[in-house]
């Protein structure tokens, strides 16, 4: 009988044994498959050092030895890094022009990821570093310029952004694809100063362009007359004409009259 239980035991021991080794063989097949979303990646690291990137789709790795390397944007941790263009939207910052008029300018900047290695490896937290990188640019290319430039070149001042901010974050695995300034906004009195010469502008306009009508209308006027004078000129001329020219017939008449007469 003690056999028997003895028996029992070790076949229910090996039963549990398999039994354990199965849910942990499944629960470890099914950690092996991550699937990633559309245009985005993961980093894999094996053991604390880079694996391979995950792309979209089915990816398989081996649990408890590959993990996935967290992405840090903004002060947000992100399992995913995300592939589309994206926009950062910034707030307005204080610059100075050439002519040392402090301004507030905010801008906006369209992005996109192109190497996620470069993304995660070469720089600690991507859009912070953006954020302050954009700050500076944007006030040293303000810097540069004049007021009345900053205010009329507009799309000189956003290529100019592109190009800065593109060719320093290419280290970091990224493509700036547009730079646009949304708002640029001087001091109160630099504002009150541009009205009143808008003001005077648009008043000089108007004073030009009624002038301009007056003097529309006068030649329009004088040529009224000098047609007029002409038109009576040819009819008075034209009246002479039939006139002489009856007199004439009327004087041939008569002689001929006469003529016939004798």
């Amino acid at each position: 009988m003690d056999s028997v239980i003895e028996i029992l035991t070790a076949v229910d021991a090996g039963g549990l044994i398999i039994l354990i080794l199965i849910v942990v063989g499944l629960i470890t097949a099914v950690k092996g498959i991550m699937i990633v979303d559309q245009a985005s990646v993961k980093i894999v690291e094996r053991l604390g050092r880079f694996h391979k990137v995950a792309r979209s789709g089915i990816n398989f790795i081996w649990p408890y030895i590959d993990k996935i390397r967290p992405f840090l944007s903004g002060g947000r941790l992100l399992q995913a890094m995300d592939l589309r263009e994206q926009i950062m939207d910034f707030p307005p910052s204080d610059v100075i022009t050439r002519d040392n008029v402090t301004m507030q300018v905010d801008a906006v900047v369209f992005y996109q990821i192109t190497d996620p290695m470069k993304a995660i490896y070469e720089i600690t937290d991507l859009g912070y570093a953006i954020v302050q990188l954009t700050v500076t640019s944007l006030r040293n290319v303000m810097g540069e310029l004049s007021l009345d430039e900053t205010l009329t070149s507009r799309e000189t001042v956003n290529t100019k952004l592109r190009d800065v901010l593109d060719d320093a974050t290419d280290k970091w695995g990224v493509k700036v694809n547009r730079v646009e300034l949304k708002n640029i906004a001087p001091p109160n009195e630099i504002q009150d100063a541009m009205a009143k010469q808008m003001k005077a502008e648009r008043e000089r306009r108007a004073v030009v362009t009624e002038a301009e009508g007056t003097k529309q209308s006068a030649v329009l006027e004088a040529e009224g007359d000098r047609e007029a004078a002409i038109a009576r000129a040819e009819g008075e001329k034209r009246a002479t004409i039939l006139e002489a020219e009856g007199t004439a017939e009327a004087r041939e008449r008569i002689a001929q009259g006469e003529a016939e007469a004798l």
